[in-house]
């Protein structure tokens, strides 16, 4: 892959809380740049702290990769100029919402090749999400673009969401969405053993230990391992009814420990409560709070059986499924959202049937107006995983040893073949070839280039009501040099330049329009003048650059009018 560059928007590597987002997206990034299938990333962010902070991040990650200068980081803001002089092969984002059709419009007017675009959904639930849906229905979305769908439930909500809007809105023939892909995600690198070891012997030291540090010896551990909410992740109450069911279909009580891990805000109400709940019940109940990736290994080994009864639509994927898989623990999980693209039924575990709501209209109407976790918790207590059925795999799984380790055994199998981050990082430089290469016939490119997206401002005729006058390429406005405009021309004094005002006003078509200026000439000259500094833009961008370097000039007394009013072009 001579010769190729790697773009995106986004760090991938995120301080903060932790996130299922971040830890798939840094897993994501490690995998592609551990396998180093291009020679350039280019980074653009949009402050210098999160620039700082990615640089910083590859220096010490990859230094080989670093030392060669493979890595380029840019403000955001001057994307447009990279896009007009540096061929790209691919722009990747982190996801399909914030910047995706925005980047799209920006390289059908400045890159002289349409790379492929593409973007991995996460969460896809938030009521704010639907305009970005919306702005994808477009005329200059190309067939090299994708949104990635990390599961089957992904990639039917879009398909879903895309015919709604259709459905909805006024779309013309020509406007279409990205194709969906799917390419599912990996399980932490961290979690995986060597090929040929069997993960739960490989890792038996750091569960021992882990066992030794929560005081138990032989009992029979169930890891539940989220954040610990009940509005954005799972509601755990039916998990303690369905332990306290088991007991009755041969679970021992007294030999069974449900060790809860995961995040939540210090002196969070909900790890006391569920603790309280559980002690009423009779089951035996550990919370482990905000443990780091160390502990998280170490829980995994320790565990016998890893339980996740999601009821909530923010989870599209599971990655602690396909962590508990790659450490060869047998999974229970609802039979919901992308969990069932990663756990096969009876093989490396058991899916527990789920019930949800026929229609949802006043949750419909409701979420304009709510906080996400409002109706994502409305949402997910009309989410019934049956405690039943429930119940009956735990006591299925609780109860037979030998029922764990082959379905443990499957899970790593399948874990290492479909949810390993070299693989899956693998799948995305083979989608980006295939659509950098998919053809684009000269009449659909030209139209697509054409293009203006129905959601961006048209700023100068949105507010030409403001102004007394415009200027415009016909405009037959006279005009001349100022003594400051000969100043700066001859170098005596500097162009007043305010921050960012670099990017748009070049020292070269400057010098010349001031030349040209020296005596009274037409300003429709001048911009036929300037338009020619940017040849490969389109030719609105370049007349519009040019009159903005008129303008630019007369406001700041370089140039003069020497006509009379009345020839200005009116509004």
């Amino acid at each position: 892959m001579n010769n190729r560059r790697w773009g995106t928007l986004d760090p991938f590597i995120e301080p903060g809380g932790v996130l299922g987002r971040k830890v798939a997206n840094k897993g994501f990034l490690e995998a592609l740049l551990a396998q180093d299938p291009f020679d350039e990333y280019h980074f653009f962010l949009t402050d210098t702290a999160a620039l700082a902070h990615q640089q910083d991040y590859c220096r010490s990650a990859f230094p080989q990769s670093f030392q060669r200068g493979a890595f380029h980081f840019f403000p955001q803001n001057r994307l447009h100029q990279q896009l007009e002089v540096t061929p790209y092969t691919v722009f990747h984002l982190s996801d399909p919402i914030t910047t995706f059709t925005r980047l799209a419009r920006l390289r059908n007017a400045y890159a002289p090749f349409l790379f492929p675009i593409t973007g991995t959904t996460h969460s896809l639930s938030y009521e704010r999400f639907m305009p970005a849906f919306l702005g994808h229905l477009w005329g200059g979305a190309t067939a090299r673009d994708a949104i990635v769908g990390t599961s089957h439930a992904a990639t039917a909500m879009l398909e879903h969401t895309f015919a709604l809007l259709r459905q909805n809105y006024p779309c013309p023939a020509t406007a279409h969405a990205p194709h969906l892909e799917r390419i599912p995600l990996g399980a932490n690198p961290l979690f995986s053993s060597p090929a040929g070891h069997n993960p739960r012997q490989y890792f038996s030291g750091h569960g021992a230990a882990m066992r030794a540090r929560l005081g138990l010896g032989t009992e029979t551990i169930f890891l539940c391992l989220a954040r610990l909410t009940v509005d954005s992740k799972m509601d755990l109450a039916p998990l303690l009814c369905a332990l306290q069911r088991a007991a009755g279909l041969g679970l021992c009580q007294e030999e069974t420990v449900l060790v809860v891990a995961g995040w939540a805000e210090e002196n969070a109400p909900l790890p006391q409560a569920l603790a309280a709940m559980a002690q009423r019940m009779g089951i035996r109940f550990i919370p482990f709070l905000r443990p780091t990736d160390e502990e998280c290994l170490a829980l995994y080994a320790a565990a016998d059986v890893f339980v996740s009864p999601s009821d909530n639509i923010q989870e599209t994927f599971g990655l602690t499924l396909a962590e508990a898989g790659s450490m060869g623990l047998p999974v229970i999980a609802s039979n919901f959202n992308g969990y069932r693209d990663i756990i096969i039924h009876g093989e490396s575990g058991l899916l527990v049937p789920t019930i949800g709501p026929e229609s949802c209209e006043e949750t419909n109407l409701l979420a304009g107006t709510w906080f996400d976790n409002q109706y994502h918790l409305r949402l997910a207590q009309q989410t019934c995983v049956s405690v039943p059925d429930l119940a009956k795999a735990l006591a299925q799984l609780g109860t037979n040893p030998a029922l764990r380790q082959a379905m443990g055994q499957g899970g790593a199998t399948r874990a290492r073949a479909h949810f390993s981050w070299p693989a899956i990082a693998s799948a995305y430089v083979a989608l980006w070839q295939r659509l950098a290469s998919t053809p684009l016939p000269p009449q659909e490119e030209a139209r697509i280039r054409s293009l203006r997206h129905p959601l961006a401002p048209d700023f100068a005729h949105s507010f030409r009501a403001h102004f007394s006058h415009t200027l415009g390429p016909e405009s037959t406005l006279l005009v001349r040099r100022t003594p400051t405009g000969d100043a700066v021309y001859q170098g005596r004094m500097p162009p007043l330049l305010y921050a960012g005002m670099d990017l748009m006003i070049d020292e070269e078509p400057l010098h010349r329009m001031l030349l040209a200026a020296r005596k009274p000439v037409m300003v429709k000259t001048l911009m036929e003048l300037l338009r020619q500094h940017w040849p490969t833009v389109q030719q609105g961008i370049a007349q519009e650059r040019a009159a903005m370097v008129v303008l630019w000039a007369l406001k700041h007394d370089y140039l003069e009018e020497v006509d009379a009013p009345q020839k200005r072009t009116a509004p």
